[in-house]
């Protein structure tokens, strides 16, 4: 098969995602994790050695281990503990772990370590770059975060993209080419973050046009709002408060996540909570009716985003509501019946196959990513050169030609600017322009004698400066103290295709230029990311059962020819070719859960030159294995020698 080697990436709130593009198929493929599922809990744990696990594992120790297990930290990214202000850069937000403080982007390097290591086990070979995605509605402390995470990871952070952009490419939006602009309302609602956009598509061309939403409103809130309810039922039937039993009400959230999937098609549901404490077991019952009372409030909240939304739309383009043609469903919270009844009855333009849900809205962020990712060529490595897949023979012109021809337009879904008399906020880029985006302002004056002036950049939508979000500071000397308008200034603001801002400021009595790539102290400096991504080596367990090493990289997929024959070598003239390679069958597709990793990679390592003794070994143990997985027999039992062979054989000699 012959996959892209840049990945996607939804980094998600409670759950994320990956997924790659295969050439072959020409279509996205979701990677599953090593248990089989498509999504990957955004949880970190440890486990008795001390080691960082991520996913189902650490998911399923939280209920005993509480505090040695990080939930939802996409939330607190490029937050601060003491915000910053004019005469101090503030304190980043750190969290507790292994009786240390990590940033929150070091957190997040773990989940996005585990799936760079998912599409390595997928894929039989390194990955080192991502398209990795983002709320639309992020501030630039929140991307920048978000791209230390990917360099703490090892991976080379291609692009930012917008998440309702990625759902939108996802729901084949682009696809739509009839000669007229179509319009788009994207309801993002996941497990702790909502987006809002208004995208708008003629052709190829992918264009936000509105943006709203909350960085702090999703799925989680409405699981704590169950356990506030289960905790509150509790001390009124039993007379009991475990209000501060953090373990306790870690077992009534993890119950609560599972019983609101399932009232999303039953009426009623049962959280079955035994032995919270020694003397308290319950059986609560919750009618979707409750449930519903309990997050009204929240959902009401998304739909203030919605308007905030069209009326930014309606600023910049003059768009209304009734332009609107379809709204897309993105997250899992999506689900909740509530929310399309609600969307309905905002959108009563719409008819009800307009709120659409066909693509899986736990998947289409990441599959957008994937669509995406194909526009940017592979390196030979972290922080290496980019390789040309073209001339490499590794892709046709077709191939190429399909994967530029998307058209992406984001915008800015904050303003960026200055502080200006004492405390004024100066606009420079506003709110949805196009990115990427440039502006140079003049008029701009030393306001007294001294031997320095700062430049205060803010992003937000208040006219006082204080009130929004201060990114950035630029000091510039001066070569002497002077009166008031002396030294006059020009500022230019550049973002970038990220999001990211770089500003230059000349003084314009001697045309002097200082430069900055704007770095709150919420980011990790260089010398950070590369401590960090030896702790992360260090501290991260391998998975279960498998080698922390990659297997050998298969040698690389040639155009216009099966992905079979791309996949082995020639054997040297004087050696005879490998008895069984060719008679490997890939992995049943009934394959259990827990062996489908070890099965993949074997059937890979299978495709490649083996010494006779290891192969003649591993293919006997791996027909062993399909045999017991076909007939129903020892599974198990094959599973683990299929384990013990494929060890051995992948050491090198």
């Amino acid at each position: 098969m012959r996959y892209h080697k840049v990945i996607g990436i939804d980094l998600g709130t409670t759950y994320s995602a990956v997924s790659v593009w295969d050439y072959d198929k020409k279509e996205v493929v979701v990677i599953p994790t090593a248990v089989g599922e498509n999504t990957l809990p955004s949880v970190v744990g440890i486990d008795d050695e001390k080691k960082v696990i991520v996913g189902a594992p650490a998911q399923r120790r939280r209920v005993l281990d509480p505090q040695n297990t990080i939930i939802e930290i996409k939330r607190e990214m490029g937050e601060y503990s003491t915000p910053p202000q004019a005469n101090s850069s503030g304190v980043p937000k750190r969290v507790p772990f292994r009786g240390r403080d990590y940033l929150p982007q070091e957190i997040s390097a773990f989940i996005l370590a585990e799936l760079k290591r998912q599409a390595e086990t997928f894929l039989g070979e390194e990955i080192h770059d991502a398209v990795i995605t983002v709320p639309a509605y992020f501030k630039e402390p929140q991307r920048g975060a978000t791209q230390d995470a990917g360099a703490i990871a090892r991976l080379n952070v291609k692009q930012l993209l917008n998440e309702p952009t990625a759902a939108a490419v996802s729901f084949g939006a682009d696809l739509l080419d009839d000669g007229k602009t179509h319009l788009y309302l994207v309801y993002d609602l996941g497990g702790g973050t909502f987006d809002v956009s208004i995208i708008e598509v003629g052709g190829k061309n992918v264009s936000i046009v509105g943006t709203g939403g909350n960085s702090r409103l999703g799925g989680g809130d409405f699981d704590n709002r169950i356990t506030d309810w289960a905790v509150a039922e509790i001390r009124k039937r039993h007379n009991v408060d475990l209000s501060h039993d953090e373990q306790a009400k870690a077992r009534i959230k993890d119950v609560a996540q599972r019983r609101k999937r399932e009232l999303s098609a039953a009426t009623t549901t049962v959280l079955d909570l035994m032995y919270l404490t020694p003397t308290v077991s319950v059986n609560l019952t919750l009618t979707r009716a409750v449930f519903n009372s309990l997050i009204e409030d929240l959902l009401r909240q998304s739909l203030d985003c919605v308007g905030e939304a069209i009326e930014s739309a309606s600023k910049t383009r003059a768009i209304r509501k009734e332009d609107i043609e379809q709204v897309l469903l993105v997250g899992g919270s999506t689900r909740i019946p509530r929310v399309r009844a609600m969307l309905a009855e905002f959108m009563d333009h719409l008819q009800d196959k307009d709120i659409r849900s066909d693509i899986n809205p736990d998947e289409a962020v990441a599959c957008g990513a994937a669509l995406v990712a194909r526009g940017h060529s592979p390196s030979t490595g972290f922080e290496g050169q980019e390789i040309d897949l073209l001339a490499a023979g590794a892709i046709t012109q077709a191939d190429k030609e399909e994967a530029t021809s998307l058209v992406l337009q984001d915008v800015t879904s904050h303003t960026l600017g200055i502080l200006v008399n004492d405390q004024d906020f100066h606009r420079i880029i506003p709110k949805e322009s196009r990115i990427p985006a440039e502006k140079t302002e003049g008029g701009f004056t030393n306001r007294g004698p001294s031997s320095s002036v700062d430049v205060l950049i803010y992003q937000g939508e208040n006219d006082i400066a204080f009130e929004n979000t201060l990114i950035g500071k630029l000091p510039i000397p001066l070569p002497e103290p002077k009166p008031r308008g002396h030294w006059k200034f020009e500022v230019n603001f550049s973002l970038d295709n990220d999001g990211l801002l770089h500003v230059k400021v000349k003084r314009l009595n001697d045309e002097q230029s200082f430069a900055l790539d704007v770095q709150c102290s919420v980011r990790s400096s260089a010398k950070k990311i590369q401590e960090g991504a030896a702790h992360l080596q260090e501290v991260m367990a391998s998975p279960e059962g498998e080698p922390a090493a990659v297997p050998p990289p298969p040698p690389p997929p040639v155009a216009a020819r099966p992905a079979t024959a791309a996949a082995a070598p020639p054997p040297p003239a004087a050696a005879p070719p490998p008895p069984a390679a060719a008679a490997a069958e890939p992995p049943p597709e009934n394959t259990p859960a827990e062996f489908r990793s070890i099965a993949r990679r074997s059937y890979k390592l299978l495709q490649q030159p083996l010494e006779p003794g290891q192969r003649e070994q591993l293919q006997k143990a791996y027909s062993a294995f399909v045999a017991a997985v076909k007939s129903g027999g020892e599974v198990e039992d094959r599973g683990d020698e299929l384990g013990d062979a494929y060890m051995k054989c992948s050491k090198p000699a």
